[in-house]
């Protein structure tokens, strides 16, 4: 079984499912998880769909009360091989596109919110005017920064797995740069900054739908 560190290598949507596993079914899922993140030729994406139609046959397997090797055989490669084309495979793609699709628009409004909060803060900063104190409004906004951080890495992995190239990063990056040249330049004029973060939003989200509709 691969360690830790080589699992974090890998992406795979819906592995918090195998929790819900018992041991048995765990054991015959990891193989599969090894054997993928040994395999150099599938993407992260072929990956990750044929690890979760795994994990929907271990889920319905246990539940039917079958024996794990029924559900993933010993031999690994005609298994791969037979569900890395055909309409499960092509049934699952969708399902996690349209998840990637939610989880992207949902990201991009917590970094809306959270970029926001800490300009409120670097606003707060240069005119030295605090909502509570300096003590406060710091660790606000350094708590808002990790969400915003950690919302961006989630955004840059779904745009590089579907390859839809660097425009969107590229946008982020300007946007955040603008704003806070705004915030140096007038550091009142907060809801400028905002319209430009909610602005940048929606331009993503208008380019980046008929992208995801095409992925099938």
């Amino acid at each position: 079984m691969a360690d830790g560190k080589a699992r974090k290598q890998l992406h795979i949507d819906n592995l918090y499912l195998v929790k819900k596993l018992d041991e048995d079914y765990q054991k015959a899922f990891y193989r599969l998880y090894d054997y993928l993140l040994e395999d150099t030729k599938k993407s992260d994406l072929d990956k990750s769909i044929i690890a979760n139609i795994a994990l929907e046959q271990c889920m319905e397997g246990m539940k039917a009360q079958k024996k794990p090797q029924l559900v993933i055989p010993r031999d690994l490669k005609d298994y791969v091989a037979k569900y890395s084309k055909g309409p499960v495979y092509k049934e699952m793609k969708k399902k996690l596109r349209n998840q990637d699709y939610e989880k992207l628009q949902i990201g991009s409004i917590w970094m809306v919110f959270a970029i926001a909060m800490v300009l409120f803060f670097l606003k707060n900063l240069l005119t030295k005017d605090y909502l509570a104190n300096y003590a406060i409004d710091a660790i606000v906004a350094c708590i808002a920064g990790a969400i915003a951080f950690q919302n961006f890495k989630i955004k840059r992995r779904i745009i590089r797995r579907y390859q839809f190239g660097s425009f969107y990063m590229r946008v982020d990056a300007a946007t955040l740069l603008a704003c806070v040249f705004i915030k140096l330049v007038s550091p009142s004029n907060f809801d400028i900054t905002y319209l430009l973060l909610v602005i940048s939003f929606f331009i993503t989200k208008k380019k980046i739908k008929p992208q995801f509709e095409v992925v099938i």
